[in-house]
């Protein structure tokens, strides 16, 4: 017999465990716990700049119990040029001479540090020999940010309070400045604890999104917040200020988000960037305020007005970073230190400064890529001519750039190119996700245009939201065999037909062929969220997980097209769904419900809100489950023309409302109802998948039901590929009820990411076998049963290759 060939959980893991190095909550439960131990004398953390330290020991501070004497301290650059200048004369409050040496250094660091209430005062008395009670001291804890700018002196009286008066020190300190020496000798001592910082990452940044607002954030939201401020922890926080007074975060459904429709000055980061800036040497000030107004912007071009020195410093700073390439350019180290700087350059010395610059030379093949030199120029009342203007047109398609597209755009003056000018500018709608303004300009430029161009343009694109359900789809779609974009379609549409009729693997082709042609074509990429959403439900019908797994890993999610993150949300929280994981399906799709509700994306709205009404069902959350499933229905009654009822999305969004009503209800009337409708129309494949759920139901009868286990079995062998076999399998051995049947298919049926219906196999065999009187066997596929429910009730998906046994089990 050969052995078992699953992997164990440790083999399949290995790849997933933690780091070795402790991330900020570790760090922060590692300093709280040794503050008080007699043992520790001081911690220094080290980071990058923004990175948090500050928010770290802020933190350390609201952690620290109330009986502590915590007295907090900054160092700054200015610090470095006092040289023991603040031992000058301080007033003594008791007139006794007995003020401790060094406080009066501590209280030019702070002024926030008072007496302290522990001072040694000798108690007047004859008997010298007498002991007297000393009062209790608070332990005292000095939290110094910033210990690299303290000038050597002030460093060395602060650092007496550690054995004079048990201080404990807690530091923060920049990982690329040098320590001060008696801070080493302290950590060569064994005094002292270093810890790194790590970079803030996007799980850091959303937690603290969330900390900061108060509930729970949408994932798109805080990984754009993380980018826009350059993974800086104190920018990150005066932007969810700035944002949340201006109504662009907004709670919906439970969740904050984005509204793309709001418009905010950022007053907090302007406030705080402008005084850094009015810090700086004129010349580092004017070499930022020149990259941020006109970046990327060419290296050559910043040192040859402002010095090569100023550039280093800004380099050394992190303000500016490079760009790799063959001519070296620069722009802002974060898109809000950007945006911030051009904000508060007067609009005066912005014009002067644009005058002053001698800039690069601007083409057809260069003005997508110099956007901001290009509206700069206009905002300093320079023209461009129209050709130019419109030559931005590839950067409307991106989010980050499109709001610049729309003003090159209005600045358009020729009557003959005003039709080029609206299209530019329906484009860039798109990327931003209004499209409810986008459809109705690009439908006018469909019917009405003066080019041909813009016409067959916009028509192409009024297709690609029409695979969205943002615009009719239209009787012509897929009609022209020459033209790429129907072709495209016509794929997409057979792909649904046949896959409905039960033909996965064929469906799976035509479904690929179009996602292939968007990869070789990027004139066809609009389509590809549409295209997108339909080749993830044919790739896990044919159980194709490998696939669906790296199609919907994207990085960059945070620049995305609103409808395309969406749609990515939409097909993972499905895929989820349909392994059998609720929990993490219902994380998947709260938050994509909620900015899909104003997203002009009816039919991908009602099959999210169904999805996560079945979701709830199963979680057993009924009540929420009926409030979803009636989102589900309005969304429906918004599509207008009405949805064909042969359509994928259509009988997706039916079949989960019926599957939510009926976990719900415990009873199987709306899946039989459903089925036999499918049936009716065809779709062989809805109604196995209608059956399939029914027996799901744990308060149905259905898994007991001879005639619908045949019926489903009967329409599995009518099902193509390994979905077909997947359901046959489930179907055949509930049928026989026979354990060595039950508990092989539920085998099978995990390496298939099927784990719903293995579990049922596997409970179904416990039972078996404890009937025959077959203990081990019994408590070896209970324990399967059971490792599959702890998964299945998590919110975290099981990794490829996850099996609930162990290997030889």
């Amino acid at each position: 017999m050969l052995p078992d060939p699953w992997l164990d959980e440790d083999t399949v893991t290995v790849g997933l465990r933690p780091s070795p190095f402790p991330d900020r909550t570790q760090l922060l439960e590692i300093i709280l716990s040794a503050v008080p131990s007699p043992t520790t004398s001081g911690i220094v953390v080290a980071g990058d700049r923004g990175s948090g330290k500050s928010h770290l020991l802020l933190s350390v501070k609201a952690g620290l119990p109330d009986t502590m004497d915590v007295r907090s301290f900054a160092g700054t650059p200015e610090l470095k040029e006092i040289r023991y200048g603040a031992l000058g004369a301080v007033s003594d409050p008791d007139g006794d001479g007995t003020m401790p040496p060094g406080l009066h250094v501590l209280r030019a660091l702070t002024s926030t540090l008072g007496e302290a209430g522990y001072r040694y005062v000798p108690v007047p008395g004859r008997r010298r020999n007498k002991r007297t009670a000393q009062q209790a001291r608070p332990p005292l804890v000095l939290l110094v940010d910033d210990i690299h700018n303290l000038d050597p002196e002030s460093l060395a009286i602060l650092l007496q309070l550690i054995p004079g008066f048990g201080a404990t020190l807690v530091a923060t300190a920049d990982s690329h400045q040098p320590l001060p020496q008696d801070l080493y000798q302290l950590w060569e001592d064994g005094f002292l604890e270093q810890y790194l910082l790590p970079p803030f990452t996007f799980s850091e940044a959303h937690a603290l999104c969330e900390a900061l607002l108060g509930g729970k954030v949408q994932r798109r939201t805080s990984s754009l917040f993380a980018a826009m401020s350059g993974f800086n922890v104190g920018l990150l926080c005066l932007a969810l200020d700035d944002a949340r007074g201006a109504r662009l975060l907004v709670q919906r459904d439970g969740f904050w988000t984005i509204d793309v429709r709001a418009h905010c000055d950022w007053p907090g980061v302007v406030s705080q960037v402008r005084a850094d800036n009015a810090s700086r040497p004129p010349e580092e000030r004017q070499a930022l305020e020149l990259i941020a107004l006109a970046e990327p912007v060419s290296l050559e071009v910043v040192e040859r007005h402002f010095g090569q020195r100023a550039v280093e410093q800004l380099l050394a700073n992190h303000h500016i970073r490079l760009l790799a390439g063959r001519t070296p350019l620069v722009r802002t180290s974060s898109w809000l230190r950007g945006e911030a700087t051009r904000l508060s350059v007067p609009q005066a010395t912005s014009r002067a400064l644009r005058l002053g610059v001698e800039g690069p030379v601007l083409t057809r093949e260069t003005a997508p890529a110099m956007l901001r030199w290009v509206t700069w120029t206009l905002d300093s009342g320079l023209t461009l001519s129209d050709e130019l203007l419109l030559a931005v047109a590839p950067a409307a398609d991106r989010p980050s750039t499109a709001d610049l597209a729309m003003r090159a755009a209005a600045a358009v003056t020729e009557p003959g190119r005003r039709d080029e000018a609206r299209l530019l500018k329906a484009r860039a709608l798109v990327a931003e996700g209004q499209l409810r303004e986008a459809a109705p300009e690009l439908r006018e430029l469909a019917t009405a245009g003066k080019s041909p161009d813009v016409q067959a343009d916009a028509a192409h694109r009024l297709l690609a939201l029409g695979l969205l359900g943002a615009a009719p789809l239209g009787a012509t779609a897929g009609g022209n065999p020459a033209d790429p974009s129907s072709m495209l379609v016509l794929d997409v549409m057979e792909a649904e037909h046949l896959l409905v009729s039960g033909a996965a693997p064929e469906a799976l082709q035509r479904s690929s062929a179009a996602m292939s042609a968007i990869g070789a074509d990027p004139a066809l990429e609009m389509f590809r969220p549409g295209a997108l959403l339909r080749h993830v439900v044919c790739l896990r019908n044919n159980l194709q997980w490998t696939q669906v797994d790296s199609l919907l890993e994207c990085p960059a999610a945070y620049a995305l097209p609103l409808h395309m993150a969406v749609c990515l949300d939409v097909a993972r929280g499905y895929a989820q769904l349909s392994q059998g994981l609720p929990r993490a399906a219902r994380g998947t799709l709260e938050p994509a419900l909620a900015e899909l509700s104003d997203a002009g994306l009816p039919p991908v709205f009602s099959l999210a809100a169904a999805m996560l009404a079945y979701s709830e069902a199963l979680c057993g959350n009924a009540v929420q489950a009926m409030e979803r499933v009636q989102q589900s229905l309005a969304a429906t009654a918004l599509v207008y023309p009405a949805p064909d009822p042969a359509e994928l999305l259509p009988q997706l969004s039916a079949l989960y409302i019926a599957a939510a009503q009926d976990q719900a209800s415990g009873k199987p009337y709306h899946l039989i109802e459903l089925a036999d409708r499918f049936h009716a129309q065809g779709g062989t494949l809805m109604e196995a998948e209608a059956l399939s759920l029914l027996t799901l139901n744990q308060s149905s009868a259905a898994v007991d039901d001879l005639v619908i286990l045949r019926r489903l079995a009967g329409l599995a062998t009518g099902i193509h590929g390994a979905r077909g076999a997947s359901l046959a399998a489930f179907a055949s051995a509930v049928r026989d009820n026979e354990p060595k049947s039950l508990e092989a298919a539920g085998r099978s049926l995990s390496a298939d990411r099927q784990f719903a219906h293995a579990a049922l196999c596997f409970s179904r065999a416990a039972t078996g076998y404890e009937v025959r009187t077959r203990s081990a066997a019994s408590r070896r596929a209970a324990l399967l049963v059971e490792r599959l429910r702890n998964a299945l009730d998590s919110e975290v998906v099981p990794p490829l290759g996850w099996v609930p046994g162990k290997a030889g089990s």
